[in-house]
């Protein structure tokens, strides 16, 4: 029988400071989807995390970084099931806006705080913030590697450059889902525009490629 090795004390300190920024984001979200963010405070946070407030602000600059520190890993969850390999594999104008459900999905549960959210990743400066940024610029890579991808197929035109492609595929969702979450828009009808709206673009992207 093997022994299995005692934890280091470097893999316990790791292990603890895991689990007590897991029950940091669990309280904050509870607390910020149940009172709202303006009415939840640091200290509420702290208490139901069982921490000392101090020690939130070891992962978090302020009360919205912490908002935006939230969401980044839920985000982050996101994005790895909108690229799954079953939304990513059929036709462009089917695999665009099934590539964006997820993320209307997340927003619809979290309808509450998604305000707060984009306001603050428009508006405040922090370092969630910068992550949040960094993790919108590299869902657009790995968007631009799907557009390049189809140009090998020959679904669309090689004179596109992939990645500007995706900035403006990725600026039509973020139209819509400011648009709804600002309007008395229903989701059906944000959805929907948003269908037509790449419909158009992948027509533009197909100008002058060689049928598949």
């Amino acid at each position: 029988m093997t022994d299995v090795p005692e934890p280091t004390a470097s893999g316990r300190r790791e292990r603890h400071k895991h689990e007590k920024l897991g029950r940091i984001r669990a309280a904050a979200l509870t607390l910020f989807t149940e009172q709202g963010y303006d009415a939840t405070t640091v200290r509420q946070i702290a208490v139901q995390a069982d921490v000392a407030t101090g020690t939130i602000f070891r992962y978090a600059a302020d009360k919205a970084d912490l908002l935006l520190m939230v969401f980044h890993e839920l985000i982050a969850d996101t994005i790895h099931r909108a690229l799954q390999p079953d939304r990513v594999d059929g036709p462009l104008t089917q695999v665009l806006p099934q590539l964006f459900d997820p993320f209307f999905e997340f927003y619809a549960a979290h309808h509450r705080l998604a305000s707060d959210f984009l306001r603050l990743v428009l508006f405040h400066h922090s370092p969630w913030r910068t992550r949040e940024l960094e993790q919108g610029q590299i869902f657009m890579q790995q968007l631009a590697d799907l557009l390049r991808r189809r140009q090998h197929t020959g679904e669309i035109s090689t004179d596109v450059d992939p990645l500007t492609a995706a900035v403006a595929l990725f600026s039509l969702y973020q139209a819509c889902l400011v648009s709804w979450l600002t309007s008395e828009a229903t989701l059906t009808d944000t959805r929907r525009q948003l269908d037509a709206l790449l419909h158009l673009q992948v027509r533009a992207l197909q100008a002058g490629a060689r049928t598949p």
